[in-house]
């Protein structure tokens, strides 16, 4: 028998072959997007996870830290380096709040600001790039479908 091939025989129903589930797909899809997105966005040095607080800083100016970890689905304890790393980058500010020192709102340093147009079209780019076998209206169904099963709307 031939290792390489997958085994298809009378007891191996189709549904339950490796790429028929579901689960996989989405983990090779997501390793062809994360390799696709470092090699776009290497000289600025982001990764997804630092790119989606930058966007959200930017899309949310003053956002707490808290509600950032809340809309990214993180733990406090995860972004808290992430956030230093920004800071001591020169691209996140964390300023007080103004009716309680307590809370510290995020937002965007000049610079990042200047430079998040460039990267919002890398990001672009990239998606062009990955999802160049999709037609527009099947992009969206994968973005509809995607949000389905990730958020608490529907």
């Amino acid at each position: 028998m031939d290792e390489t091939q997958p085994h298809t025989g009378p007891e191996m129903m189709s549904d339950d072959a490796l790429d028929a589930q579901v689960g996989y797909n989405l983990k090779r899809a997501s390793a062809f997007a994360l390799n696709d997105f470092a090699v776009e966005l290497t000289e600025a040095g982001l990764r997804p996870v630092t790119y989606g607080m930058l966007a959200l800083i930017d899309e949310r100016p003053g956002i707490r830290a808290a509600e950032l970890c809340r809309l990214l689905g993180m733990k406090s304890a995860n972004m808290a380096p992430l956030l230093a790393e920004l800071e001591e980058r020169g691209l996140v500010e964390r300023d007080d709040h103004a009716e309680d020192r307590r809370v510290r709102m995020l937002t965007l340093t000049p610079a990042a600001r200047q430079a998040m147009p460039g990267w919002r079209r890398q990001v672009r780019r990239h998606e062009d790039r990955f999802l160049q076998r999709l037609t527009k209206k099947e992009r969206a169904t994968l973005l509809r479908l995607l949000r389905l099963i990730w958020t608490e709307e529907g």
